[in-house]
This record gives C-alpha cells, sequence and structure tokens, in this order.
C-alpha cells in the first residue's frame, strides 16, 4: 500500500479510520494513526499518521511524522519527518525537520524545515531598536 518499502507494519498502527469512514471533528491519537476514509478537521498523533491511498483529508495534521500516500488539503507539521509517496497529493505547507517527496507526487504549498528561528521582537538586540555593539 505505501510504496515498495513497508513502512509501519499493519500491527503496529493503534489507530484506524477504514475506508468508507466519514469523520468531522479533532482527532487525537496515542500512538500511531491510519487515515484511509475522508477526515474534516484536525488530525494530531503522537505517532506517525499515515495518510492512504483512498484517504481524503481535509485538516491540519500534526505528529512526529506524517506518510501521505492519499490527498490531503492542510498543513502539515512533522516534528520529525513528512513523506510524500508517488501518487499523493499535498496542497498545504509543510513544516518539518525532514521532508521527502517521491517522483510522482503532487505539492503545492510552502516548507519550512528545521527549528523555526526566535522572531525578532524577542531577541534582545531588537526589543529597543538597538543595535549590538561589536
Amino acid at each position: 500500500m505505501f510504496g515498495s518499502e513497508k513502512r509501519v507494519p499493519r500491527e503496529a498502527v493503534n489507530s484506524f479510520l477504514a475506508e468508507g469512514t466519514r469523520f468531522q471533528g479533532s482527532i487525537d491519537a496515542r500512538g500511531d494513526l491510519q487515515i484511509d476514509g475522508h477526515v474534516e478537521g484536525f488530525v494530531q498523533g503522537t505517532g506517525c499518521v499515515l495518510i492512504g491511498e483512498t484517504a481524503i483529508v481535509n485538516a491540519e495534521v500534526r505528529a512526529r511524522e506524517a506518510i501521505v500516500a492519499g490527498r490531503l488539503r492542510g498543513a502539515v507539521i512533522g516534528r520529525e519527518r513528512v513523506e510524500l509517496l508517488r501518487g499523493s497529493r499535498l496542497e498545504g505547507d509543510v513544516h518539518a525537520s525532514s521532508f521527502k517527496i517521491e517522483d510522482g507526487a503532487y505539492f503545492h504549498g510552502n516548507c519550512i524545515m528545521g527549528e523555526p528561528e526566535e522572531p525578532p521582537a524577542a531577541r534582545p538586540e531588537a526589543a529597543d531598536g538597538a543595535r549590538p555593539r561589536d
């Protein structure tokens, strides 16, 4: 289902939303979550969120890692990594330490890799507008 490499063994998935199932709202999953149905809202997982080939997800997704094989419209925040598999479609921004896009995947959005920088207003030298001395 997820390309030539086996990502997460089926028995390791803690939660599963089957094809043909529709869900609207917030999902807070402990462990790994596989989505093969339709989801609208917000998805958060402590492990890996797998968006299967038959999935249609219109949601913000936050997880340790996210692997997309189906369709996702919304922001994705992967603390460790985000991966788009061949045939997947992602329309939304990505923020992850590692971002991999296989040939044949579609991505339209912005990508931020690594930890975000501290905002300029929070830096001591920027707080009063003064420049640091050499």
